[in-house]
Order: structure tokens, then sequence, then C-alpha cells
């Protein structure tokens, strides 16, 4: 690591330092009133959460680093999906393009779909089995949430597959929680259309709380000329879609009831992101999107939907707490890649999984010690997979001359797992957990695996807390990764599981009198057999490989701060890299992402009636190498000396500050009107990710909303 790199990590921990002693010491003689802004602070402070050890705890005991973000939090910054959500709040989370989904990574790593973090929904999984997807998009609406809990680092001592960088646990709200019922109707710039419900009620043994939004875009329209089209035969009348959601209707629909000590949860999603540019053969070429052939009214781009039904109980068992959980999945890929733009050629890729399981855990304090012991089973079938494919606006291939994509079969996993918490004294505990995977594979030897994690907490009367945590995750390679027969995504059945270990010490402190919450966290991560998309892999060599090995470092800082009416969010994120092999690095930094993020979120009430909101955010500069390839060959460029260049290893991103503005007003007892704006200056920038080229980044999007309340 270099003298620069050393001296740049020492400065930002200083400045990080530096920033909570002087909010800590600031609050000492400030006056504040104790009408807060809708009490998000007071409620973040005195939270408790349930995704870490499957049992309610104060966040200050929680075992490893967890960000909370509330429904006030997401109000105040403005955001218009998950993903936003999780940009503003969560250090070290980025934005990484991929060439047909919507990507984020959890302090750095990434694959080629957002495959690397657990999603949950008041703690079912929303994960496919077989890609192991869960896209951070619109087909997660915001309205219902109450809370999010985001675990920073390893979580498969509890959840397994997945969970292995991070985990984002999305708590409902309860109809009782659920105030007014609402509805919502949005309109924007780049065809943005957004329409929503949501919707709650009670009786005297039942809540209900239901909740539909729907969304479409057509995103902004980026010509590009030949020169600048990273193709070796580019069009004339080429463009590229930035943020468009179109064919296929983006929703999410669901119901969540309560009865007694029942719990059904039952939700519907669906969407369809256009490839920004051609996801197949040499990806990355621009396209005309009105001159590819639709495969069942899906045009170019990722499209699923999946349905999730959820069952549980709560009951006692022996004066054990027991909780018992029933659920069934159903994941659909419908997705057609652009695969030569030149001559109008697509891909039509489709399957289904059919998901099943058992999840029942069974818990208890005794004197001084919790216990928790929980089995799991989770069963998975492969269906209806095709491969059709359409050349120059001739339809696709009839069923009959179709080709399965995937092999069709199913795959089981059975876990146990067990946690104790000993309290050591009123200021010192013990959190130690650990789940056993046993999974059993198609087409190769099963997997056997542990995954441990122990924590050491101290907590001060005062509001000071230290923690101090070791964990490893375990997920094995998808079922996508082994048996793909796609040409730019071929599977390997001999991949190995990937492992990540994390080392984290978290101080923090919460001044519930002054309304402060600030903590930073430093980890050390290392990850092996990390599963990678080699762009490099010859024709006959599959595209898919355990890339080796990637060690890293890093510092997380979160601080919140009311001061009467104003509320302040900041984050920030630095990481850097200690050694890699066979892992898209350049010195210490890795390829694509950022090694510095920061946001700072200020929000404000302006009167009775009207509140306020701005957003800044700075993305560091970063390492993008161009090198445009198919089967490891080199792609000659047809304009050397103009436009864009085909082989460029020390290619560089700028570093960008974006600004994002929010003001909400009540018209009346029952109407309110909300205006969005993202990416408020017009900034122009790039993003890479998984692509063989940087992608440009949408511009402006302003958004207003009507709200009705009853």
């Amino acid at each position: 690591m270099s003298l620069a790199s050393n001296t740049t990590i020492h400065k930002w921990i200083l400045f990080s330092s530096t920033m909570l002693l002087t909010l800590n010491s600031s609050l000492i003689y400030a006056n504040y009133n104790n009408d807060l802004f809708d009490l998000s602070l007071e409620q973040l402070i005195n939270v408790e959460v349930s995704s870490a050890s499957l049992t309610k705890e104060s966040l200050s005991e929680a075992p490893v680093p967890v960000t909370v973000i509330t429904a006030n939090m997401i109000k105040q910054a403005g955001a218009r999906n998950i993903k936003d959500v999780l940009l503003a709040y969560v250090p070290n989370m980025t934005h990484v393009e991929d060439q047909n989904e919507q990507n984020i990574a959890a302090r750095g790593v990434f694959t080629s779909s957002q495959q690397k973090i657990l999603f949950l929904i008041d703690g079912h999984r929303l994960n496919s089995r077989s890609y192991s997807m869960a896209s951070p998009d619109y087909a997660i609406s915001l309205d219902k949430i109450k809370q999010i809990e985001v675990l920073r680092g390893p979580s498969s001592s509890i959840y397994g597959n997945v969970a292995l960088t991070a985990t984002v646990n999305i708590i409902l709200k309860t109809g009782s929680e659920l105030t007014q019922s609402q509805i919502a109707i949005t309109a924007g710039n780049q065809g943005h259309k957004q329409a929503s419900l949501t919707l709650g009620t009670q009786g005297e043994n039942w809540d209900l709380l239901a909740w539909a939004q729907y969304f479409s875009a057509k995103g902004e329209r980026l010509n590009i000329s030949p020169q600048n089209n990273y193709s070796p035969t580019p069009r004339e009348d080429a463009y590229a879609h930035l943020g468009s959601y179109q064919d296929k209707n983006t929703y999410d629909l669901g119901a969540k009831v309560i009865y007694q000590d029942w719990r059904l949860l039952a939700n519907s999603r669906s969407s369809h992101y256009i490839e920004p540019f051609s996801a197949g053969g040499i990806s990355g070429e621009a396209y005309n999107y009105d001159n590819i052939r639709k495969h069942s009214g899906t045009g170019p781009g990722l499209g699923y939907a999946s349905t999730h039904i959820n069952l549980s109980h709560q009951d006692a068992i022996f004066n054990w707490q027991w909780h018992q959980e029933v659920y069934l999945d159903d994941n659909k890929i419908d997705s057609v890649v652009v695969t030569a733009p030149a001559s109008n050629q697509a891909a039509s890729v489709n399957w289904q999984e059919l998901s099943s399981g058992l999840l029942t855990h069974v818990s208890k304090r005794i004197d001084n010690v919790d216990y928790l012991i929980g089995l799991q089973l989770d069963h998975m079938k492969i269906t209806n997979s095709h491969f059709a494919v359409s050349l120059n606006w001739e339809d696709y291939f009839p069923a009959d001359q179709q080709t399965p994509l995937i092999k069709e079969s199913s795959e089981s996993i059975y876990s146990a797992f067990a946690q104790v918490k000993y309290r050591f004294s009123a200021n010192w505990l013990a959190n130690v957990g650990a789940r056993f995977d046993q999974k059993k594979r198609t087409g190769s030897d099963n997997i056997n695996d542990l995954s441990p994690r122990l924590a050491i907490i101290y907590q001060s009367e005062d509001g000071y807390n230290f923690k101090a945590s070791y964990a490893t995750s375990f997920v094995d390679a998808t079922y996508w990764n082994r048996f793909s027969t796609l040409g730019s995504f071929r599977g390997a059945q001999t991949l190995k599981p990937e492992k990540l270990s994390s080392l984290q010490f978290t101080p923090s402190i919460k001044l519930a009198e002054h309304q402060f919450y600030g903590a930073v966290n430093v980890f050390y991560n290392q990850l092996d057999d990390f599963i990678f998309r080699d762009n490099n892999a010859g024709a006959n060599e599959p595209n898919y490989s355990n890339a080796g090995e990637l060690t890293t470092w890093g510092v997380e800082v979160e601080s919140r701060l009311t001061k009467r009416d104003v509320t302040w969010h900041a984050t920030l994120g630095y990481q850097a890299v200690i050694d890699s092999e066979r892992f898209a690095t350049t010195d210490d930094k890795i390829n694509n992402v950022p090694s510095l993020t920061a946001n700072f979120i200020t929000s404000w009430q302006l009167n009775d009636n009207a509140d306020a909101s701005f957003t800044v955010r700075y993305i560091s500069e970063q390492q993008s190498p161009i090198h445009i390839i198919s089967n490891g060959q080199e792609i000659t460029d047809p304009y050397p000396d103009q436009g864009v260049n085909f082989n460029d290893p020390n290619n560089q991103v700028d570093d960008v500050i974006l600004f994002d503005a929010a003001i909400n007003y009540q018209i009346l007892d029952d109407f309110s009107v909300s205006l969005t704006a993202h990416n408020l200056l017009d900034k122009s920038y790039q993003q890479g990710g998984t692509t063989l080229h940087p992608y440009p980044q949408a511009g402006r999007n302003v958004r207003a909303t009507l709200n009705y309340f009853f």
C-alpha cells in the first residue's frame, strides 16, 4: 500500500473521529426542543431490532453492526425505490452497473446480478433460489415499510444462503400502525408514472395491511454515435435506454393479515428493466430498441415475476417461545437479450422456480442466558426452462424447436442453527451462534458447511457502546452459475461455494436526551472462492469461475442529530484492498467501486404544513478499465482514431457530487403534494460494474406526487 494511500486513510479516520467528537461535545451546550420532527431520532435511538438474533433486542445488543432506517428517514431522503434508500443511509453500499439488471454492492463485492445481499420482508426471503437475485428496484414499494434493518457483514449464522455481505430485512407496518390509509399518484419527466394504495384496518382479534403499487418509466433516451458505440459494426440509429421500465408491468401487490398468534404474508411482485446496451454477444453495444422483436410481449432486458406466501405462528412449548412457519415461493425469469444489434438478433431466456420450506425455532431466557435453537428445510425445483432465438425481425423459434436453458431438476438444503446470549454483568455480554447447512446438489457432490459468529458487547449506562464481532458466510454457487448454457453466461458444475470472513469493531454513542446517535465501524474482510463472470473466457470455456481471493478493510461512519426542527443524517464509507487474487482490482482499489462515498441529508420543518429535505452525495473516482472482448478475443475498433477507446486498462471514472431535494406540503386535512428531484443539477457521470465499459447515468429526474389520506 502506497504512502499516499496511507495518508488519505489517516485523513479520513481523523475526519470521522473529529466529526463524532465535535457533534458529541456540541450537544452539551445546545438547547433542544423536545417537540421533534416526527420523533424519528427518538424512535431510532430506542428502537428494537429482530433481524440479527431472530428475537427482539436493543440496537446496542445486536451482535453485528446494524443500520436502522425508519419510515420517516425514507421520506426525508425523497427515495424513489429501495435502492435509493440503501445508497443514502448504508455506508459502503454502492451502485454498480450490470448489462440488464439493477445492482448494488456491499463493501465492494458484486457480480452480474444482486446476488450477494439477502433481502427479506418480515423475515421472508425475497432472493430466488436458482439465481439468488433480489433486485432493489420499484417492485418493492416504500409506503408500507415501518423500518429497514440492515445487518452489515456476514449473516449466514442465522440465515444461511445468500447472506454473504449484508442482510436487508424490510419490516412492514401493521394495519394499526398505519394511522391513515393512503392513495398516491406520481408523474414526472423521463416518463415516470406511479400509483399506489396502502390500506390498514383492524378488529378486536385481527389486523390487516394491504398494498398495491404500479410503476412504469420510459427513461432517458441517449443517442450513441457510431464513433462512441462499443461495437465492431455500429448502427447509425443506435441509442441507450437509461432507467427504463417498460413492456411488462412493474408492480408490488400484497397483504399481511394477523389473527391472534397467526400471521399470513402474501406478496406478488413483477418488474422488467430495459437493458441500457446489449446484454449478450459483445455486451455493451448500443442498439435500436424499436427493431428488436418482442417475445410474448417482452422486449430487451431482464424481467421477473415473484409470488411469496408465508404462514407463521407463535406459541409456547414447555415454557419456551416457539415460532413455526411454512412458505411457498414461485419465481419466474422472462428475459430478452440483445445478442447482435447490427442484425437485430435477440434471444429469449425463460425458466421457473418453485420453492417451499419449513422453519421452526424455540427461544427462552434462563437466568442471564438467552437460548435460541432452530431447524430449516428448503426445497427448490426448476421447470419450464427454454431458450429461443430471433433473427432479423423474424419471430422466435416455435416451442418444439426451443432448447432448455438450464437443467430441469431440484435441490434441497437442510439446516440447523443455534445461538446463546450470555450476560456477564450489567455492562458485558457475549453472543455466540452457528449454523450448519447440508445442501443436496444436482450433478455434483453435496455441500456441507458451518457458519459461526461470535460477538463481545459492552454497554455503558451513559449511552456509550462497543462491540467486537467475528462471523463467516457460506453461499453455494447458484443453480444458474452451474447449469446455464447461454453463450455469454456459460456455467460450470465444478464451482465451489463462496466464503466470507469478517472481523468488525464498532464503538457507538447514543444520547436520547440530546437526540444524537453516532457510530464508527472498522472492518476486515477476507473473501475466498468468489464467483465471478469472466469476460476473458474462451468460446468453449465457462464464463463463471471461482475468482480467487479478496482481502479488504474499511471504515464506516453513521451519525444522526436533531436540533429543534432540523434533522441531520451523515454517513461515510471508505474501503481499500489489502490483497487480491484474480479479482478485478487496481492497486488498493476495487475496480468499478468507489473507495470513498459520503451522504449528508438535511431535513427541516418549514411550518405546520410543510417540510423539506436536501441531500448531498459524494462518489469518489473509480478505476474502470475498458477491454471490449468476446469469447476471450479482442474486438477491433472500427474508429480507432475517433470516439471511444476499445482497450483502455487505465480508464478512470471521475468523482461526482450529486444533489437531491424534496418538499412536502399539506394542502388540506386529507390531501398533500410532494415534489422530488434527483440529480438536481443534471450532472453527467458514468458508472461501471460487470460491464465491459462504464455506462452513462440518467440525468435530472423530477416527480410530483398527490397524496390522499382516508
